[in-house]
């Protein structure tokens, strides 16, 4: 009988700058080709954009943005045997996968929104799901009532 060895899950590793490690989830998400000097960038753009909007501290609002956007409940596929049709079935989901959702979710409406620079798009998406009013905190709110839905 094989014994396998119990895998510890690989975090990465604090950012420099902030020293935290949801940036560095953030700058790992928008990271194209290998090219995290380029990434690590648009990110410290977007937070200095972030900061003279606001004059705060764009690390209190960013983590304030993942905790609005990120969900409890997503809504997974699951088909019966005999049956041909599928049924959503909700289930919960873990802290940092649900952190993990958060950060895609973000960084896919901002690289939909319209402008220029994604330093800009990316600093309005934190913005507004700080607020709760961007389109990631509509995409959370449309997954919890198609999970409330198939219960």
């Amino acid at each position: 009988m094989i014994r396998r060895i119990s895998i510890k899950k690989r975090y990465p590793n604090q950012d420099i700058r902030y020293s935290n490690f949801l940036v560095s989830l953030l700058i790992n998400r928008i990271l194209k080709k290998g090219k995290k000097s380029l990434a690590k960038i648009l990110v410290y753009k977007a937070f200095d954009i972030i900061y003279k909007k606001l004059e705060k501290d764009p690390l209190i609002i960013f983590e304030r943005a993942i905790k609005n956007v990120s969900p409890k409940i997503q809504v997974k596929l699951s088909r019966i045997k005999r049956r041909k049709s599928a049924l959503l079935v909700p289930t919960l989901i873990s802290r940092y996968n649900a952190t993990n959702i958060a950060i895609k979710w973000i960084i896919s409406f901002a690289k939909k929104r319209t402008g220029k620079e994604f330093s800009l798009k990316l600093a309005n998406e934190i913005l507004d799901a700080a607020s709760k009013s961007g389109s990631s905190f509509k995409k959370k709110e449309e997954t919890h009532k198609t999970a409330e839905a198939n219960k």
